[in-house]
């Protein structure tokens, strides 16, 4: 007798080859893995069922009839369980409410089945026909209705659940589940061709290829998972409410360990973080960008102090190939990832704060209410700035200067504010250092510059005594080559003259852009326009700077002004220092003047020019001027 076993022992083979890889593969344990995992495993009970089951209808003849009865209604039982663990994985991740609920209602099927088998003893009956062995009988039949009602009911919470299912996973449970009916379908009508088996070992293969291969998440270089292992495994956490803290970790300085050590360091260096944080007890590693690594850990656990444990071991040399390499590090950390709404806001949260923990290596960044609440009024200036360019929302400010020996105003500083949607002022220290990053700041400079230009011609500052108007120069625009000849091209339009400008620079910009930016100021000078250092006091080469550039005054910072009343050993320095500029021909304007005895203290010292607001705060151009004239 020829026995019909061959699609048995091809899907048996299969089962076991995706069972091999599938278990023998690093893997997340996503609600998806698991429900899959258990999935092989009843299919793979149900096809060794199935062999079982052929082998004792063959050798029914010397077998006890119960043994051949309890084999095929095992095997029979066995596909009702595939069909329910196949409904459980199909809906894998639809909402953590919903599930229990399901798994409920496609389990009455299976415990039908059961009882029609145990408790009714339904016969099953062996058909022997051309050699060809089957079974067929009511049971067989009920096994086929429970079958097509979970396939039926399994596709109908997928089309209702669509939102919550990734259409990728959707399109692929859509064509396994039609497939399978297909199958069913075939072997309903033509007994004889045992398919069943074959074709859910078949959509193992599928499903596994499309959906499950853990290799799609890991990072094998280094064997870490990757970033998009950690987006479905974030999804899948937030979605069913696992309260999961996460550790960030943003190497600062692969590229200079690139430019002194080489690509293959940076390499080595990059392995040792991995291997360091995978062998940390209770934590998952992923890799989401060339220096940037986050790590879960198992809730309950002492997040604080894993994250002391990082800042400690960050901030000593790591050895390389037998060199000792300091890896510099920025740690940001959530006590729980569930506080946000879906994976896309998580990931740009752990990027944003990636970004910032880099600029206090010293101390992890915990990511609060409070430190979220910046990181919104972060990116609200940030719009409200981009929106403030395209709808004229930029406003000059006017803060008058005190000459001390004229005892009148003399000079104003010009200061930018922005508007944002709703009328709000906001100020520059909120907005300048975005601008500067995003290149923004030549659009604000140049509208900056035009409005000064223009408010110098239309007001005739001269009538009210007001000598030049100082305009701040950024970073990135003493970088510009033709900074020179735009700002005279503007000035040249507005038909003003160029000693009424006063170009303020920082230290900052003397150090960056040093060769540039004296050939923008000797042109600029040579035009007619001043130029001033800003915030003496606050670096630490201002005078090798001040010495080798032509500046007409220097600014003493605030931080100066209030040290000066509190501290011995700043008054002999900032006496010292009035003393050095005045012998070396350039005059003085000191800032943050707030208090009569400030003021008093610096008359003293003999400075030329004073500015705070003990004389007036920074004022719009149609109140400034009649402020002036007040003083006249």
């Amino acid at each position: 007798m020829v026995w019909n076993i061959q699609f048995q022992i091809a899907a048996l083979a299969l089962t076991l080859v995706i069972g091999g890889m599938c278990l023998g593969q690093k893997r997340l344990n996503f609600a998806s893995e698991t429900a899959f995992i258990r999935l092989m495993i009843a299919t793979l009970a149900s096809i060794i069922l199935d062999i079982l089951s052929i082998v004792a209808i063959n050798f029914r003849e010397s077998l006890p009839s119960f043994i051949v009865q309890a084999a095929c209604e095992a095997y029979l039982l066995s596909i009702v369980s595939v069909a329910c663990f196949s409904s459980w994985f199909a809906v894998a991740e639809v909402s953590y409410k919903i599930r229990p609920f399901w798994r409920n209602i496609t389990i009455i099927p299976l415990i039908v089945e059961l009882a029609v088998l145990c408790i009714f003893k339904t016969d099953i009956y062996v058909n022997v026909d051309d050699s060809i062995i089957y079974t067929e009988g009511t049971t067989v039949l009920v096994t086929y209705v429970f079958t097509a009602i979970h396939i039926f009911t399994t596709l109908l919470m997928v089309i209702v659940e669509k939102k919550s299912i990734r259409q990728r996973r959707r399109m692929a449970v859509y064509s396994w589940l039609i497939t399978w009916a297909v199958a069913g379908i075939i072997q309903f009508f033509a007994n004889e061709l045992l398919l069943v088996s074959f074709i859910m070992a078949v959509a193992l293969v599928v499903m596994y290829c499309r959906l499950e291969n853990p290799e799609y998440h890991l990072d094998y270089i280094d064997n870490v998972f990757n970033k998009k292992g950690f987006h479905m495994l974030m999804e899948e956490n937030i979605r069913f409410h696992r309260h999961t803290p996460l550790v960030s970790i943003a190497i600062s300085n692969l590229n200079t360990i690139n430019e002194i050590f080489g690509n293959r360091t940076v390499t080595k260096v990059v392995s040792e973080v991995c291997t360091f944080l995978r062998d940390i007890s209770g934590v998952t590693v992923f890799r989401l960008e060339d220096n940037l690594f986050s790590i879960t850990y198992e809730p309950g656990k002492d997040i604080d102090g894993l994250v002391d444990r990082l800042r400690k071991i960050f901030s000593q040399p790591w050895e390389v190939d037998e060199t000792q390499i300091q890896i510099t590090a920025g740690l940001s950390y959530l006590t729980d990832i569930c506080i946000f709404d879906n994976v896309d806001e998580l990931e740009e949260i752990v990027h944003y704060f990636a970004t910032e923990s880099n600029k206090q290596l010293d101390t992890p960044l915990l990511i609060d209410s409070e430190a979220l609440a910046r990181r919104d009024r972060v990116l609200k200036t940030q719009y409200a700035l981009e929106w403030a360019l395209e709808n004229d929302s930029v406003f000059v400010y006017y803060q008058p200067i005190y000459n001390v020996k004229e005892g009148k105003f003399s000079a104003m500083e010009a200061l930018v504010r922005i508007k944002d949607e709703e009328g709000e002022i906001i100020m520059p220290g909120e907005f300048i250092e975005f601008a500067e990053k995003n290149g923004m700041i030549l659009k604000l400079g140049d509208i900056v510059f035009r409005k000064v230009c223009e408010f110098i011609r239309n007001s005739k500052i001269e009538d009210y005594g007001i000598e030049y108007i100082e305009v701040n120069l950024s970073v990135v625009q003493c970088m510009q080559e033709d900074l020179a000849k735009d700002f005279k091209n503007i000035m040249a339009e507005y038909q003003i003259a160029p000693h009424s400008i006063n170009l303020e620079i920082t230290e900052t910009a003397a150090i960056n852009t040093k060769l540039t930016l004296e050939k923008n100021m000797d042109d600029l000078i040579a035009y007619g326009t001043s130029f001033s250092l800003d915030d003496y006091g606050t670096g630490y080469s201002n005078l090798t700077y001040m010495l080798g550039m032509p500046l007409k005054l220097i600014k003493i910072d605030r931080s100066i002004t209030i040290a000066y009343d509190s501290s011995e050993k700043a008054r002999v320095a900032t006496e010292y220092t009035v003393d050095m500029v005045h012998k070396l021909g350039m005059h003085i304007v000191v800032e943050g003047i707030e208090t009569e005895e400030q003021y008093l203290n610096f008359k003293r010292l003999g400075v030329e020019y004073i500015q705070g607001y003990y004389f007036s705060k920074p004022l719009p151009k149609e109140r400034v001027l009649n402020y002036i004239q007040e003083w006249m």
